[in-house]
């Protein structure tokens, strides 16, 4: 059944999709805006400031800022980031948390969102077909999942230094046991801990902290072979496999966008 767009419901005018590009260390000044911005990288990481909040934004995952959020951010990668700023209507913000949050950002948006971008670079050819595209775009918005925050991070006494090391790419390749052994910290102490302080278990914390780090390295034109061994994987494919599992894309996709 075709799409029939409501003409008391301008979605076009509540539902706005801009991209930029952002060299290394480029900033984007403090700043609000009175409609909400879900913000989201298509090839590299973001770092931004919200309400002295830092937040993570990689390829596999957007931020929520609503309305009247003061905000700003800085890109990290040593390539052209390609960022993607979706601005919503204070009206559509009602469906979306009052809070910044971070929304997992899943293969069939992504590609929502790069078909509405192909569409708007022709000038739009069919206005009834992207009135389809904003509309699934915002409702895969408003059902995404979500979260406080992609890579939380901890002032604790004892779990700020194990996150530390976690994230230390010389230490990839050393299992969760040989670094919590320096510590001289029980696997179980540790996991209540990162339950209690970062809502997420230290495997899960240290695999995201990889795939930062593989972007970087990526965006550097690293090998695959070389990031894989990098991280700690023996074979190329594991290493693939793993990517892909968090953001949706392979290396090589990501590498070509």
């Amino acid at each position: 059944m075709p799409f029939e767009p409501n003409p008391n419901f301008q979605l076009n005018h509540m539902l706005m999709v801009e991209e930029f590009f952002y060299q290394k260390d480029d900033v984007v000044t403090p700043h609000s805006n009175l409609w909400g911005d879900f913000n989201l990288s298509l090839n590299g990481t973001l770092e931004l400031m919200v309400k002295d909040q830092i937040y993570l934004s990689p390829p596999s995952d957007g931020l929520w800022i609503p309305p009247h959020t003061e905000h700003c951010c800085t890109a990290l990668d040593e390539q052209l980031t390609h960022y993607i700023c979706i601005r919503i209507h204070p009206d559509l913000c009602k469906n979306l948390a009052p809070e910044t949050k971070t929304l997992n950002v899943r293969p069939f948006l992504r590609q929502t969102l790069e078909e509405i971008l192909e569409q708007q670079q022709l000038g739009i050819p069919s206005q009834n077909y992207h009135l389809h595209l904003l509309q699934l775009l915002l409702d895969q918005i408003q059902n995404s999942a979500c979260y406080n925050h992609y890579l939380p991070q901890s002032d604790h006494p004892i779990l700020k230094p194990i996150l530390q090391e976690l994230s230390n790419p010389l230490y990839f390749s050393q299992s969760l046991s040989e670094i919590l052994n320096r510590f001289q910290i029980t696997e179980r102490h540790a996991l209540r801990l990162s339950q209690e302080h970062l809502k997420l278990a230290l495997s899960e914390w240290r695999n995201r902290a990889k795939i930062i780090h593989a972007i970087s390295l990526i965006q550097k034109d690293y090998s695959v072979k070389k990031i894989s061994l990098e991280l700690g994987y023996q074979h190329s494919s594991s290493f693939i496999e793993f990517f892909k599992r968090y953001t949706g894309q392979t290396p090589a996709q990501m590498r070509n966008i």
